[in-house]
């Protein structure tokens, strides 16, 4: 395994079965990558072609039996820099990504200090040039992501925001969110939302259910984050806001977004693969790599969530990448922090769960992570086509690995997927035009 990248060199994917997530297409064919730029996609281009140049500088991969995606878009990812630089770091998070076949990610603003000014927004592009992985800012809605005072939207927009959240918080003040979707619209940059009445939420633990009762845990109901959900639909048809709801975890939830949806609200949501794999009989462990915000919560929910991703209700799967010590996770359930790592496992799972059990069509499972969220972002990526830049991720789809933690690049190892056997494996990551990751086996 390797994550040495292959600088100056053109690359030739041949023979991979390439997945078009817009046209829904799947194909075999040739792809041909020079100086960053993809060049041709078609059948039998050959190294030795004089269009290409010499073969001696040309990095042959052959991906026959292999799915052939584009470089994957992570939303919502928690980078811990600055402020948390022992959890994680842009350039650990980076390399982590690109491990996941994620050549984009989208990092939250509730860092230390936050994300809230010019000079910060600058601070993570600036980090991020000598990673392998493109990191967007995420910057905040409300200064110090207290829900008080609304930052300077405008100017965190020209320093290279993509969005504007106060994730990790909810803004409890509805007239101050009113004002901030009312100011967001000048900058068609969208909102993505935490939802948590924190009447609900104070001093929960896990979904308030079967499972919190018998075993002792004080609950989270998912009117925690429905009460919210449906305020906020409210203020955006009100004000025609672009809103995200992130990490949806409730049946409730998804009720609401897919009539706000219906009803011609600019809305769109994302869920986690731990919400979409888990239902809250894992709890019965005690395993505190499943405690999170929101919750885990039942069967039922797990259920609508599947189906909101075969209807179209949810956009795009995001891991919600919460990287946290040792020290944070091995404790009590109640002192334990909330949160999980995903970047590593965003595609395994999602590949396991949604396409080999569900059986959803897999342009449909892959265009969750590429180009939903890119247009939700809108942003350039998310589509593999001549004369775009090349991010590419190469599959082999029969490869089953048990997740390991001592296997994990992040800093962090705090997964609740460790132990199970997931499929698809990541061969090759390319980003930006450069071979950046390897695990071809030799």
């Amino acid at each position: 395994m390797s994550c040495n990248s292959t600088s100056g060199k053109d690359i030739l994917i041949k023979s991979g079965k390439v997945i078009n997530p817009v046209s829904q297409k799947e194909f075999i064919s040739d792809i041909y990558i020079s100086k960053g730029i993809v060049k041709e996609i078609k059948k039998d281009i050959e190294a030795s072609d004089n269009k290409i140049g010499s073969s001696k500088d040309v990095t042959v991969i052959d991906a026959s039996g292999y799915l052939v995606c584009p470089g994957f878009i992570d939303m919502h990812v928690h980078l811990r820099d600055p402020g948390d630089e022992d959890e994680e770091t842009i350039e650990s998070g980076a390399a982590a990504a690109i491990r996941g076949g994620i050549t984009t990610v989208a990092c939250m603003p509730n860092t230390k200090p936050p994300i809230d000014s010019e000079h910060l927004v600058k601070y993570i592009i600036e980090k991020s040039r000598v990673t392998n992985c493109e990191v967007l800012p995420v910057a905040a809605m409300t200064k110090g992501i207290r829900g008080k005072n609304i930052c300077e939207l405008g100017i965190l927009a020209e320093s290279g925001a993509v969005a504007f959240s106060d994730d990790g918080r909810c803004v409890m003040d509805s007239k101050l969110m009113y004002e901030i979707m009312k100011y967001s619209n000048q900058f068609g940059l969208p909102l993505i939302l935490h939802e948590e009445d924190y009447n609900f939420s104070e001093f929960g633990l896990v979904n308030e259910g079967y499972y919190s009762s018998i075993l002792g845990l004080d609950g989270i109901s998912s009117l925690s984050d429905e009460v919210i959900i449906a305020r906020d639909i409210m203020l955006a048809k009100k004000t025609k806001a672009k809103i995200h709801i992130t990490h949806v975890s409730s049946k409730g939830s998804l009720d609401l977004i897919r009539k706000a949806k219906e009803g011609g609200i600019n809305i769109t949501c994302d869920v986690t693969p731990h919400h979409l794999f888990f239902n809250d009989s894992c709890l019965e462990t005690f395993n505190t790599n499943f405690k999170v915000k929101p919750p885990i919560r039942s069967e039922e929910d797990r259920k609508a969530i599947i189906l909101g991703i075969k209807e179209g209700v949810i956009d795009a799967v995001a891991s919600d990448h919460a990287p946290h010590l040792d020290i944070e996770k091995n404790t009590t359930f109640k002192e334990a922090s909330f949160g999980v790592i995903g970047m590593e496992t965003l595609f395994k799972a999602c590949f396991t769960k949604l396409f080999k059990e569900e059986k959803i069509k897999l342009s449909k499972v892959i265009s969750l992570f590429t180009n939903s969220p890119a247009e939700i972002l809108k942003i350039d990526a998310g589509l593999i086509k001549v004369g775009k830049k090349a991010d590419i991720v190469v599959i082999d789809p029969n490869r089953v690995s048990k997740i390991k933690k001592e296997e994990f690049v992040s800093k962090s190892c705090n997964s609740p997927f460790i132990g199970e056997e997931l499929s698809g494996e990541i061969i090759y990551t390319i980003s930006n035009g450069k071979l950046v990751f390897n695990n071809k086996l030799k």
